[in-house]
């Protein structure tokens, strides 16, 4: 029988094949690449990799929500967890559309995608 963890390298294995296939046909279409054309292959691959990586890894980590919920940074009541939501946020390695916990505060009508926004990273918000 499989393990989850041979399922989960199987299944992220088989997309990264995908790229390469992309990536031989391009290689097959262009006899005479410059350097500079054969990088922009190469990054834009490298790119894409490190998104769906870093976009496995979080919504992992999203899966397993906390328990009690997260409290509200307005009222300070835990906050209810109201189901996952896609979400796009900003990571250093680009976009990441990933499914979050979303946590709802009654008191105050506001909502949350935890850890929250902060990144550390001013201009690679999570929300």
């Amino acid at each position: 029988m499989e393990s989850e963890r041979e399922r989960i390298k199987k299944a992220l294995l088989a997309e990264i094949e995908g790229m390469m296939e992309e990536m031989l046909e391009w290689e097959e279409k262009h006899s005479a690449p410059t350097l500079v054309e054969i990088e922009e292959v190469v990054l834009k691959i490298r790119q894409r990799v490190g998104q769906r990586l870093a976009q496995f890894l979080v919504e992992r980590q999203g899966a397993a929500r906390p328990v009690p919920g997260p409290v509200c940074p307005h009222c300070g009541k835990e906050m209810r967890y109201k189901g996952s939501s896609p979400v796009t946020v900003g990571s250093r390695v680009g976009p990441l559309d990933i499914r979050r916990g979303y946590y709802y505060c009654e008191r105050c009508h506001s909502g949350l995608f935890p850890p929250g926004p902060a990144t550390g990273i001013e201009e690679f918000p999570l929300e």
